[in-house]
């Protein structure tokens, strides 16, 4: 029985464009209902973490800075303070590598030198509260972690040279551009460790999720050990499972089947340009245009602005996609472009799909929907009301019956 789950965020938690899942915070509800503590375990600041997830605060413990620093319920219940010597002397190597700029973090702000607009920018992705201070030798407040983020490459440039410090700290690489450095023996692993007895919960009943190596140690400090799909070779080789990629949803789907929560896939229209629609007509492509020797490359995509984009979602992973096209009589529409994930049919997601489209061509107006059925789902169709209205013709190249529904 699972009683405690701990995701990193980035290349976890989040997909490749920095979202978190449609659908967590209900997920997070569903999980203390079951007696289920989330944990949210990142490299990022508390506070950057607490805005993400504000709807829930309450709900969620928050594992920050790599384990330094662990709120719940709004207070400390750890804090591995570093002692100023300390964070001096590791400020001091930093400075010594072309490309590498410290960030201290502190339990009030974290703080930076100097204002290099891709420091900035990329201190502000992770860190809600943070100052531009002349000296960070200078700081006055608990400092738990040195971050250190690289404009190179950190698993090329500065780790090799701040491993050098491995004697006396825990040097973590934690991601393309990023290494931190905490007290010795501090990590993602003894904070859920420390959790996991604070709230009474054995490692057997434990899960985390991760992805880079400052997840090391949180693979081996419970059973369930998820490595993502996405995740760094190393990482992979340390976790017992492996989850679908960041992109895949993969936290949420593991979730739902270990803990024995519903499935349910939400319909929502797909703005013409987005970077849904980009996934829209990746995913046409893959289903309806490669098994038939064809790119969608081939098609006439010109008057797609016009149409209206429908898809079917697990969280922020497009399973499903139909394009509602109007015609010129103002009362019909076409329904085309309908596809769903091989993996995922047989599960209502057409269908769905298919109810959504028809609430849709209402709301534009249509009291007709028509479309041209492959030979291969006309059964599918048919079930849902359709009926056909012609004989077989050939389009792109395989059998197609037109057919039609008042709605």
């Amino acid at each position: 029985m699972i009683h405690l789950i701990a995701a990193d965020m980035d290349g976890t938690l989040l997909d490749s464009r920095k979202r978190l899942p449609e659908g967590l915070f209900s997920m997070l509800r569903q999980l203390r209902e079951k007696d289920v503590r989330f944990v949210v375990a990142s490299g990022r600041q508390y506070y950057n973490l607490e805005a993400q997830f504000e709807e829930v605060a309450d709900q969620v413990t928050f594992l920050s800075e790599n384990g330094t620093m662990v709120f719940d319920q709004g207070k400390p219940v750890i804090l591995e303070e570093m002692p100023a010597a300390h964070f001096k002397e590791i400020v001091g190597a930093v400075r010594k590598v072309p490309g590498a700029s410290a960030v201290l973090c502190g339990v009030h702000s974290a703080y930076i030198e100097g204002r290099d607009p891709e420091l900035i920018q990329n201190v502000g992705m992770y860190y809600k509260k943070y100052e531009i201070v002349d000296d960070l030798l200078n700081v006055k407040d608990r400092i738990c972690k040195v971050a250190v983020y690289d404009l190179i490459s950190a698993e090329e440039n500065v780790w090799p040279k701040l491993k050098k410090l491995e004697d006396q700290y825990a040097v973590t690489l934690s991601g393309d551009h990023w290494v931190d450095v905490m007290e010795k023996g501090v990590t993602k692993g003894t904070a859920l460790e420390a959790l996991e007895k604070l709230f009474g919960v054995s490692p057997e009943e434990t899960m985390a999720f991760g992805d880079y190596l400052n997840d090391l140690e949180m693979m081996k400090s419970c059973y369930y050990s998820y490595a993502m799909a996405n995740a760094h070779p190393l990482l992979k080789a340390a976790a017992r499972f492996e989850a679908p990629s960041n992109d895949e949803n993969g936290v949420m789907r593991v979730i739902r089947e270990k803990v024995g929560l519903s499935f349910c896939p939400d319909c929502r229209e797909i703005a013409f340009g987005s970077p849904e629609y980009q996934d829209e007509l990746s995913l046409r492509d893959e289903i309806l245009r490669r098994p038939i020797g064809r790119s969608l490359a081939d098609d006439d995509l010109s008057g797609e602005g016009k149409c209206c984009h429908l898809g079917i979602f697990d969280g922020n992973w497009l399973l499903g996609c139909a394009v509602l096209q109007p015609q010129s009589d103002g009362k019909t529409v076409r329904m085309m472009q309908v596809a769903v994930r091989e993996a995922f049919r047989g599960q209502g997601l057409g269908r769905d799909l298919a109810v959504f489209a028809e609430k849709k061509a209402c709301q534009l107006g249509a009291d007709r929907i028509q479309l041209h059925a492959r030979k291969t789902a006309l059964g599918f169709y048919e079930k849902l009301g359709f009926k056909m209205t012609g004989g077989e013709f050939q389009e792109v190249g395989i059998p197609h019956y037109p057919m039609e529904k008042r709605v």
